[in-house]
């Protein structure tokens, strides 16, 4: 994977947790009445803080994922790696509350979705960085 796509695979992570987290932020009603069956009620305090708290979380992993972006590429094996993890374990999560019945498949499976293939694409990345299957093509030696 070059320098470069890994750059844009990054950026486009950063995005797609930014526009999430903003939108949902910006309109929890209809967040919570597109992807779920039960109700938010903000006014509940501990509601209203886990339900910021994890969209903030998710909008400052967006932020990481562009400093990522512009950093030495050695230092993007942790947030490649990092990120990797918590898109697979939100992946789960998706599936564990369709499984329950709380979620509306559309919208909620899309996104968990989502967040697997940038998982999987983070971990092609890392991969190709720590095994050192990226060789620039000057110093590909053909065998006869």
């Amino acid at each position: 994977m070059s320098e470069a796509w890994q750059k844009r695979l990054l950026i486009v992570a950063a995005g797609w947790n930014v526009l999430g987290g903003a939108a949902s932020l910006l309109d929890p009603a209809a967040h919570f009445a597109q992807m779920y069956t039960g109700a938010l009620d903000l006014g509940d305090p501990l509601q209203r803080f886990f339900f910021t708290s994890v969209w903030i979380a998710v909008m400052a992993w967006g932020a990481a994922y562009l400093a990522a972006a512009f950093a030495p590429a050695a230092a993007r094996r942790v947030v490649f790696a990092a990120g990797a993890a918590g898109k697979v374990a939100y992946f789960g999560a998706c599936v564990a509350l369709y499984l329950e019945g709380v979620a509306k498949p559309a919208l909620l499976v899309a996104a968990g979705a989502g967040d697997l293939g940038i998982a999987l694409l983070f971990v092609y990345a890392l991969g190709a960085r720590v095994a050192g299957t990226e060789v620039p093509r000057w110093q590909t030696v053909t065998r006869s």
